[in-house]
């Protein structure tokens, strides 16, 4: 029996579903934090996922009560502005099988969404790996000591910080673009509810068959050599092409009714439709119209825009390009840079094109900050391999908890070597010479510590560990620092290329470092040849006098 419709409520009827989806991708990114949070414990993997399944299926659920009114009310209200108000009227059996239609498309549409969304938290959460994936072990052993020494939150906020950005994952289009679970649910939500407006429009007047798609002149080069013609609803009219040749069919094969078309040009397609009659037409206009809407005298892939209309549509879409990567421009700096950067968006632009000093200094900003970034996120696959070296080796891991340099150190740093400099080059070439944003250290006594170095070296070299830069400062009689400093790259993954520190020391090396470092910090941005300087670097070469010189310490070179 057909459905009676109520008239709806005040207010956009698709509210309810775009704050559904921004609901569930706020949850899938909180699960995925806590998952993060809790260090990779094999028993969360489990409620993790169930977790997600139960979120995404309650979203579908939700979805499948409520699509189906709002398309209703959707129609109703169309059709109320088509004929004026009327009580409770009943749909027609094809308005139901168009409305049948609409929510099963959209309703196929958010479970192919729901399950690649599923696949992308999966991913995220980690739990595609293997048990067995030995990589994953030492994943497991660098989160615990992360843990133990208190650096995983920090991670786990940059990480939802940088999802609330990107968004969870739901499709990808032709082009290979990533659409996020809210913006691709939105972007379908508009489409079907212009769909169930056309719909209304077109099913208004059962017996009507000749529809005009309106002339407005666009500039869209997908619009332009449709609109103006005349179409028959029914696609039975001989002498109109039908309108699922606007439309595009779902079933290339499949008859030409409403019901198996796409009800829209494209997503998002402003061009209205209405009635086309010949009465008061002369035979004359009348030839002139099916003459204009026959696809082979008018042919399709025929441009019909004027050279001024393409021009201006290349100009609206630039400046549409250009909007839209401010926009994600302004998301990324506040993500990286967050109070730094303007939080309102007019405010972002008129600092990007108006404050030429400025904005300089807010893109150093961000790519040293971006930069950072960045590295340290390459920390936990690096000490996972360390620390498998110092077990395989019997050589230990000293200052675990200082890995990772601090933000502000390495601004300051970057800041002092390129002179400050806002030139990008400049400022890429200082960070990538910039090897010890990630250091560590391996300790043993002064008897033994060449041998241990030798074997950290080997170990590392047969992960595939490249050797940049070794520096043996026992050799330097002049210098109050102590210890061998290497530069090594890594070999694979994601970490590929990143340069890191490894210092070897004997413990009383070690401790002699620690003691100077905060003499060390001032000295450093003194003149040398200041009184204070030469002070401290006296006052520092005492404290490393008399230290014990490590058997056959010459021989690394």
């Amino acid at each position: 029996m057909p459905k009676m419709i109520r008239p709806p409520n005040k207010g956009d009827a698709t509210r309810y579903l775009r704050m559904l989806y921004a609901k569930t991708e706020q949850e899938l990114i909180r699960e995925i934090a806590r998952k993060r949070a809790s260090n990779y414990v094999d028993y969360a993997e489990v409620a993790a996922l169930k977790r997600v399944q139960e979120t995404l299926q309650d979203m579908v659920d939700e979805s499948w009560d409520y699509v189906p009114t709002m398309i209703e009310t959707i129609f109703y209200k169309t059709q109320k502005d088509i004929r004026g108000y009327r009580s409770a009227e009943a749909f027609s059996v094809t308005q139901t099988a168009v409305v049948e239609q609409l929510t099963n498309n959209f309703m196929g549409e958010i479970m192919e969404a729901a399950v690649t969304a599923e696949r992308s938290t999966r991913e995220l959460l980690g739990i595609s790996r293997l048990e067995n994936d030995p990589f994953r072990a030492e994943t497991l052993k660098a989160v615990a000591q992360k843990e133990a020494t208190g650096g995983s939150h920090k991670t786990v906020g940059q990480m939802t910080a940088e999802l609330n950005n990107q968004g969870i994952t739901a499709f990808v289009d032709k082009r290979g673009r990533e659409w996020s679970l809210n913006d691709y649910a939105n972007m379908a939500t508009r489409t079907t509810a212009r769909q169930a407006q056309v719909a209304a429009l077109l099913t208004a007047d059962e017996d009507h068959d000749l529809y005009r798609i309106v002339k407005i002149g666009t500039t869209c080069p997908i619009c332009a050599p449709l609109e103006d013609r005349v179409y028959s609803k029914s696609g039975r009219d001989p002498d109109y092409p039908a309108l699922s040749l606007a439309f595009g069919k779902v079933d290339p094969a499949g008859p030409n009714d409403l019901t198996n078309t796409y009800l829209n040009i494209h997503p998002n397609c402003l061009h209205s439709i209405v009635k086309y009659t010949t009465i008061g037409k002369t035979d004359k206009q009348i030839q002139r119209d099916k003459d204009f809407s026959n696809p082979e005298k008018n042919p399709l892939d025929v441009d019909p825009r004027s050279k001024r209309q393409i021009e201006e549509y290349r100009k609206k879409t630039a400046a549409r390009q250009q909007l839209l990567s401010d926009k994600k421009q302004h998301q990324a700096y506040r993500e990286v840079l967050g109070n730094e950067a303007p939080k309102d968006f007019a405010k972002f632009q008129e600092l990007k094109y108006n404050e030429g000093e400025e904005w300089k200094k807010s893109q150093a900003s961000y790519r040293k900050t971006n930069a950072y970034n960045k590295i340290i996120q390459k920390e936990p696959e690096i000490t996972a391999d360390l620390m498998s070296v110092s077990k395989s080796t019997g050589v230990n891991m000293a200052g675990l908890e200082n890995r990772v340099k601090g933000k502000d150190s390495f601004l300051r740093k970057v800041g002092t070597k390129s002179g400050h400099s806002l030139d990008p080059q400049k400022i890429k070439d200082t960070i990538s010479s910039t090897n010890d944003v990630i250091r560590y250290t391996y300790q043993d006594s002064a008897l033994s510590l060449a041998d241990s170095y030798k074997n950290v070296m080997g170990a590392l070299q047969e992960k595939g560990y490249e050797v940049v830069q070794v520096k043996n400062f026992w050799k330097n009689k002049g210098n109050p620092y102590n210890g061998i400093n290497c530069t090594f790259r890594t070999p694979k993954g994601e970490t590929k290329g990143q340069s890191f520190e490894i210092q070897f020391h004997t413990p009383e090396s070690y401790g002699v470092k620690d003691r100077m470092h905060k003499d060390y910090k001032v000295w450093r941005v003194l003149d040398p040849a200041s009184s204070e300087a030469i002070e401290l670097r006296k006052k520092m070469m005492e404290q490393s006098q008399g230290m014990e010189i490590p058997a056959n310490i010459k021989e690394v070179k």
